[in-house]
């Protein structure tokens, strides 16, 4: 099978606008999250290796369902899997693509053996840490109603932390190395904030 990155896209687009997952904020986009997921898969397998056309299939689907009783990534695992059958795709690549799909969120090392799986749930984690998380907690403390900088920096003060507790997550090398640089990041972010409000 010759794969078809463009209907593959848009069966997912189609298909996250037809589920019923709430987000947090009005601008959390769950298909531009998805498409971020696959920029940070590509600069890890450009460093680590792995099959790309397995990743970037895994990325893809990766939150393509939901379901508020089942953990999403199950859900997403049956539509791609339903999907690339239905496309006549490779059985001995098929394994591995829900596999990593499978395995994105749940972070244990029980199941998870193969590279490709790995780069996914490293790619996964690093979206919306760094530059992006400091504006997500911005946008959301507007929304929250905070009253002025003070509040906004406790808000990234805390969410830093959040984030912090998460290194310990990452499966690769090139992925700790990532996520520490975003998390230097925010702390040079939060230095001078504090310098210029306390």
């Amino acid at each position: 099978m010759e794969v078809n990155y463009t209907d593959m896209f848009e069966y997912v687009k189609q298909e996250m606008n037809n589920n019923d997952r709430v987000e947090w904020y009005p601008f959390r986009d769950r298909f531009k999250h998805t498409l971020r997921v696959l920029k940070w898969a590509e600069r890890l397998k450009n460093e680590e290796g792995g099959n790309w056309e397995i990743i970037k299939i895994a990325c893809i689907f990766h939150d393509v369902g939901w379901d508020k009783n089942v953990n999403h990534s199950i859900v997403s695992e049956s539509i791609a899997k339903k999907y690339l059958l239905k496309h006549n795709y490779d059985n001995e690549k098929l394994g591995l693509v829900l596999e990593a799909i499978k395995n994105h969120n749940l972070r244990s090392d029980e199941n998870l053996v193969e590279l490709e799986s790995k780069i996914v749930m490293d790619a996964d984690i690093l979206d919306e840490v760094g530059a992006i998380s400091i504006i997500w907690d911005c946008m959301a403390s507007q929304i929250d109603g905070y009253k002025d900088y003070s509040d906004v920096y406790e808000r990234i003060k805390l969410y830093y932390g959040k984030l912090s507790s998460n290194l310990k997550l990452l499966k690769t090398k090139t992925g700790m190395r990532l996520y520490k640089e975003r998390l230097e990041f925010i702390s040079q972010f939060l230095n001078e904030l504090e310098f210029e409000l306390l």
